[in-house]
């Protein structure tokens, strides 16, 4: 192995708990690590990285279930993020699953190389969305589908579909067919969370969408996100995320003349997807 490795990533799957045993194997682990600059893992390779001890005193992302399982032993002290789709802390970066390992890469190429490269990229790959790390592994949409009662899979789908609409108790109880009283106590039993809080998540959710992929006014999108004023949107970022929109979308948004339609030549990067795909492209 090299005296320097720029990056070290154990991967998760079915052998991990047994690799976790493995002594020779965590000893390798710890021989390599002060020659890495960035170490890390993917899914359950985590539980790999955490037997080894090189993660001690940082905090990691894993899957959730793994998640679960690390949080109830004594012997793990390590800081678990459960809900985070990754996480860097120092030089470690860990994600929570298999496709959030992609996050997590284009993160790496954006520290690395910039954030036109690993959009380019991103787009490249047909994702619609690039995640950042502080986004959940539950998403309000994936949580809405996955709710078994059908009564309130309606009203969450709805508040998703409609975020600017009448979100009040009394229009979201008629949608479900449903007293107010009863809406809201059944709510927060298949939820564990609050009508007003499930509002606030979604209308949060579509601004940083819009903030960080479109060219609209921060007004525009307090508006169409179903915050209305930018004063109310602004508060709920403030509490929410410790930033203004106007931070935020110079944090994560996409370079504008991109958005607007823009050829990535105009930015200094040019995707030539021909030689991409002959395996010639300069990256």
């Amino acid at each position: 192995m090299p005296s320097r490795i720029d990056l070290f990533l154990i991967a998760g799957g079915p052998g991990s708990f047994a690799a976790a045993q493995d002594q020779t194997l965590l000893a390798w682990i710890r021989k390599l690590e002060p020659r890495c600059v960035n170490m890390g893992s993917v899914c359950t390779g985590s539980t790999v990285l955490l037997a080894s001890g090189v993660a001690e005193g940082h905090r990691i992302a894993t899957h959730w279930l793994e998640a679960l399982r690390l949080e109830a032993d004594p012997d793990v002290t390590t800081e678990i993020d459960p809900d985070a789709i990754f996480v860097q802390s120092g030089k470690f970066w860990t994600s929570a699953g298999m496709l959030t390992g992609i996050d997590l890469a284009l993160a790496l190429i954006e520290k690395d190389h910039g954030r036109q490269l690993a959009l380019d990229i991103a787009r490249f790959m047909v994702m619609v969305l690039r995640r950042q790390s502080g986004q959940s592994q539950f998403s309000s949409q994936l949580m809405a589908e996955a709710t078994e009662d059908p009564r309130i899979r309606k009203v969450q789908l709805h508040i998703w579909e409609n975020p600017t609409a009448d979100l009040s108790l009394e229009a979201l109880a008629g949608q479900a067919a449903m007293s107010k009283r009863t809406l809201g106590r059944r709510f927060a039993e298949v939820t564990n969370n609050t009508i007003s809080r499930y509002i606030e998540d979604v209308r949060l959710n579509m601004a940083r969408r819009l903030l960080e992929g479109s060219g609209q006014s921060i007004q525009t999108i307090a508006t169409n996100a179903g915050f209305g004023t930018t004063t109310t949107m602004r508060r709920v970022f403030a509490r929410r995320l410790g930033v203004s929109p106007g931070n935020y979308r110079a944090s994560f948004g996409a370079n504008q003349s991109l958005v607007k339609g823009a050829s990535a030549i105009e930015n200094g990067l040019r995707m030539d997807l021909e030689n991409v795909v002959n395996g010639k492209s300069v990256w």
